[in-house]
């Protein structure tokens, strides 16, 4: 567990209570600190303050998966050390995310499909929301204009159940 207390430098420091030596003194909050750490300490003092977070299965408002088939966990770990970005050095990467958006473009039955389905992978659902809604806005936009309309003064109507990063967005 970590407790705060004030230093002589007007800052917080982390003072854990573990009988680890390298836990005898306190470790800065907001800078690095002048000694090392063992990797297994670093680790223990942070996996322990995230215990004070809200549990995700307990969480029926939560947008995160809380469960997954090990395999898929496997995968993740196996790749975490990719830059997917760097689409020359990982090129079946890349092979990959063009099928998986080639699969859900056929699941929601679009005009475009296989090599010439159009989208992208994103990190998790906020930030899909907002590559689509900035998509959804350029596409009105586009229309508007077309139609010789005004295009400054897009109008979204959303329910009240409606994902949280769409307000955001």
């Amino acid at each position: 567990m970590l407790h705060e207390r004030k230093s002589d430098d007007k800052s917080r420091d982390l003072q854990p209570l573990y009988g680890r030596r390298v836990m005898d003194n306190p470790i800065p909050r907001y800078r690095i600190p002048d000694t090392e750490m063992a990797a297994a300490a670093a680790y223990q003092l942070i996996h322990d303050e995230l215990l004070l977070d809200g549990n995700p299965v307990l969480n029926l408002a939560s947008f995160v998966t809380t469960w997954m088939e090990p395999e898929a966990k496997l995968l993740m770990d196996e790749a975490i050390s990719k830059n997917f970005i760097d689409q020359e050095e990982y090129p079946v990467t890349s092979v990959l995310e063009r099928r998986c958006v080639s699969i859900i473009a056929d699941l929601f039955h679009a005009d475009a499909t296989g090599d010439e389905a159009v989208g992208t992978s994103t990190i998790g659902s906020s930030e899909a929301i907002h590559l689509c809604g900035l998509a959804m806005k350029r596409r009105w936009q586009q229309r508007r204009r077309d139609a010789g309309a005004d295009a400054s003064q897009p109008n979204l109507v959303m329910s009240s159940a409606v994902h949280v990063t769409w307000e955001k967005f």
